[in-house]
């Protein structure tokens, strides 16, 4: 019964989010009514995730390419539960406790590495670095 209630009430706020014009802040009633219902049966719904990307990608942030709320947003919707948390200081992500077994024990490599600077000249840099891990000598741009 709470999870058929939880569906109609994510449904019903997905709806208004869709309506929104990208102001999460018009359907707070509905995002509070969703969060208190998720918290008190255990049942994730990514509400908070949902509305720090949207404000992210709605404001000046975006040109940071808002990364971390995309992760965010990536590891809550995970059918089986998230694989990658932040670490205490919410500065880093490291493979969850339950899930290190689908990794490799190099996996810790890809969760301790850094999005390139997004400048023309960041990109470029991390162009030529990549092109020389595929061992192509001349690259265009």
């Amino acid at each position: 019964m709470a999870s058929s209630a939880i569906v109609a009430k994510k449904k019903e706020w997905t709806a208004c989010l869709a309506q929104s014009k990208g102001a999460p802040a018009r359907c707070e009633k509905l995002e509070k009514d969703l969060a208190s219902m998720s918290k008190a049966s255990g049942i994730e719904c990514c509400v908070a995730e949902t509305v720090a990307l949207m404000r992210c990608t709605g404001s000046s942030s975006k040109a940071t390419g808002c990364g971390s709320e995309f992760l965010a947003m990536r590891e809550c919707n995970r059918s089986a539960g998230r694989e990658l948390v932040k670490n205490p200081e919410g500065t880093a992500y490291a493979v969850a406790p339950n899930k290190s077994s689908l990794f490799t024990s190099s996996a810790w490599s890809l969760v301790s590495s850094v999005a390139p600077t997004r400048t023309l000249q960041g990109m470029t840099d991390f162009g030529e670095d990549y092109a020389k891990t595929l061992h192509i000598s001349e690259v265009r741009f």
